[in-house]
């Protein structure tokens, strides 16, 4: 008979002890996978640790959500969330035996872990406590996000994405989740506002390059040599607003501009102070001198440069002209002086006295005075009739005729024998200014149309 060593029966034992415990192991864990409880290690089903507990134990769990909560990651940072306090559901415990039944063996053999996403018959959600469990667990945020815009100077600005989260999106997709069973893991970029308008859209590059030529362009009116009036760019983009993702110049202000002008630079019917030759300073109010801006054409060619959206220069259209534009009159250094109290005639040229004489003008009434005022002439004549005896009363031919204010002019009036005094009081003229022969032909060569005529008493 062969006698075994000590050590030999003791590993023998150990062996056998080994056996057992396995054995046992098995029998325990069998009799969980084959009879009614989950496995004793990090299982959940519908979202609830079920681990360790029997088929009504986990529905009763699972009925009252416990342990219930959602995972967002944000910025590389997880933020659990518990929800179970919002939300009701429940579940079938032939669902939850039926999740049992799923889990393998090797499962309850190797403690590995069971997530197990199971669809309640019932949910009811208290959307309120749920968007306030998320709101206040996520971080706020470290940018808004925003749309590209012009800003006040009109530079286009880029969009920005933010991290600002759309809780309306996200609330719609986590309730849609919880009712379908499915595990509540989300990535928060992917709720994250995004901007509907960006700075590289075609609608945005085209308002960009209208925006560049409105910054170019600039419109200038000139008034004589050294006066100008611009409108800046800056005044052209303070005006333009962006409609229904157009842009449109405002056109208000366009004739607020032309009005501006008419006030600044309309003289036709204006009081001028004028230095007499031989009396001073008179106050000479009137006449047919005189600017006068065409408002409606000028303001219509001011729209129309606009729209071209180029830099020029350009001049108001006049209804009336004055001979120039100077800071205290109109009338300039060029001018035909007429003193009706001293019968008297002065021909300027560039500021130097070229000629005088005598003359005679109307005979102080209504019907045919010389009328004072700043006029000017608009027409020269050689060889003509003035008047007709059907209207006037007389058909007379003069050689030189220089109207300045309707009928009246500055002409020859070879049947005079005499000028000047006091002749005009009862023998003077139907409203023209009598002039010598010899003078009128001098007065003729020195004059221009346009040149001012200031007759004053």
């Amino acid at each position: 008979m062969i006698r075994m060593s000590k050590k030999l029966k003791v590993l023998l034992i150990v062996a056998a002890l080994s056996l057992v415990a396995a054995f046992i192991a098995v029998f325990i864990i069998a009799n969980n996978f084959f009879m009614d409880r989950f496995p004793e290690q990090s299982t959940i089903i519908g979202g609830t640790e079920v681990s360790g507990m029997t088929v009504s134990e986990a529905v009763v769990a699972m009925n009252a959500s416990e342990g219930l909560k959602m995972t967002v990651n944000k910025d590389g940072v997880e933020h659990n969330i518990p929800i179970a306090s919002s939300v009701v559901r429940m579940f079938d415990g032939d669902q939850v035996r039926q999740a049992k039944k799923e889990i393998s063996f090797f499962n309850y053999l190797f403690h590995t872990p069971v997530e197990h996403a199971l669809h309640p018959e019932s949910v009811n959600i208290d959307e309120k406590k749920l968007r306030q469990a998320i709101e206040t667990t996520i971080p706020e945020p470290k940018y808004s996000t925003s749309d590209a815009y012009f800003d006040t100077d009109w530079n286009l600005i880029a969009e920005v994405q933010g991290d600002d989260i759309n809780y309306d999106d996200f609330l719609k997709r986590v309730k849609y989740d919880i009712e379908n069973g499915e595990e509540l893991r989300y990535d928060a970029s992917e709720f994250y506002f995004h901007p509907s308008v960006r700075a590289e859209d075609e609608d945005m590059q085209k308002i960009q390059e209208k925006v560049k030529k409105y910054k170019a362009m600039s419109i200038t009116f000139t008034f004589g040599e050294k006066r100008n009036e611009v409108i800046t760019s800056e005044m052209i983009c303070s005006n333009l607003v962006l409609k229904n993702g157009k842009l449109k110049l405002k056109t208000g202000w366009v004739d607020d501009f032309v009005r501006r002008l008419e006030k600044k630079y309309n003289t036709l019917g204006s009081t001028r102070t004028f230095k007499t030759t031989m009396d001073g300073e008179k106050q000479v109010k009137g006449g047919t001198l005189g600017w006068w801006i065409d408002s409606e054409q000028t303001l219509s060619n001011l729209k129309k440069a606009l729209k071209k959206m180029k830099a020029v220069t350009m001049k108001p259209v006049y209804k009336n002209k004055g001979a120039t534009f100077g800071k205290k009159n109109d009338i300039g250094k060029s001018y035909v002086e007429v003193s009706i109290a001293r019968q008297h005639v002065w021909v300027y040229v560039k500021g130097k006295l070229k000629l005088e004489t005598d003359c005679v003008t109307g005979v102080p009434n209504k019907e045919r005075m010389t009328h004072p005022g700043c006029h000017y002439i608009f027409a020269k004549q050689r060889d003509r009739f003035l008047g007709t005896m059907e209207v006037q009363g007389y058909h007379t031919h003069v050689d030189y005729f220089m109207p300045f204010n309707g009928g009246e002019g500055l002409h020859d009036a070879p049947w005079r024998g005499s000028f000047g005094g006091a002749i005009y009081k009862t023998g003077g003229s139907h409203g023209c200014v009598n002039l010598p022969s010899a003078k009128a032909a001098e007065i003729y060569d020195l004059v221009y149309v346009g040149m001012p005529v200031v007759v004053y008493d």
